[in-house]
């Protein structure tokens, strides 16, 4: 009797995709379930430049730039836009943990998922850029996360892929500082080490949490003589995350 390997192949499919376990509650699925799914928090439609959810009742609007929120009116940012794929929080929280602190490049693909659903805002950009860890982070970690976010985003939005930023000096670790804290520590931490005169650049990370990481390198940037700058990230922690 002749084998039909179609159908073979077909069972063997559905064998190997039954045994991976959703990574957030280890329930049968494709490494995000659909209850999983739905647990995660997209951001609204309005948005302040700095990406964070506003009211338009509460954002200052004028004829040369995207609406502001309080903090962004006392201090603009020096990119034009923000935009990230979630809202940072649970399950989010475990699934970027062990991307990022434990190195589980599964879960790279589970999030791979979340930024699937997102088409390029920004038809006219030129490029995407990864913001860069600093080379002795990503000894250690065994990756760059954003590098790698970024190239599954040039891939997936057909866009260059430019890795134009370096960090110039290590900087400790920014979590649970203060934004003044976190402001003095980026300090020249960037350089450009690549022409990026006249390009529209979207930079690209995991998590934006105050944002200044993001406006450092975008003053980088826009100092080289990019033309302009966006953010883009895979989760934006609320305000006063």
């Amino acid at each position: 009797m002749p084998v039909n390997l179609k159908a073979l192949q077909k069972v063997y499919c559905s064998l190997f995709f039954n045994q991976i376990n959703c990574l957030l509650c280890g329930h049968a699925g494709y490494l995000l379930c659909d209850p999983c799914m739905a647990l995660i928090s997209e951001l609204p439609g309005h948005l302040c430049r700095c990406g964070l959810p506003q009211t338009p009742s509460s954002a200052t609007v004028d004829s040369h730039s995207p609406s502001l929120c309080g903090r962004c009116v006392r201090r603009p940012p020096p990119f034009s836009a923000a935009r990230s794929a979630v809202l940072y929080g649970f399950p989010v929280d475990r699934l970027i943990t062990r991307y990022k602190s434990l190195g589980d490049l599964t879960a790279e693909r589970a999030c791979q998922q979340l930024l699937q659903r997102h088409p390029l805002p920004w038809p006219d950009a030129d490029a995407l850029c990864p913001l860069p860890a600093h080379w002795r982070r990503q000894w250690l970690r065994g990756f760059d996360q954003s590098a790698r976010l970024a190239a599954l985003l040039a891939q997936q939005w057909q866009r260059p892929l430019l890795a134009a930023l370096q960090r110039q000096r290590p900087t400790p670790h920014q979590q649970g500082l203060r934004a003044s804290q976190r402001r003095r520590n980026l300090r020249q931490a960037f350089r450009c080490a690549e022409p990026v005169e006249g390009m529209h650049l979207v930079l690209v990370d995991d998590v934006m949490t105050t944002g200044s990481s993001a406006r450092a390198a975008a003053r980088c940037l826009l100092d080289a003589g990019a033309r302009r700058v966006s953010v883009w990230t895979l989760a934006r922690t609320p305000a006063g995350g």
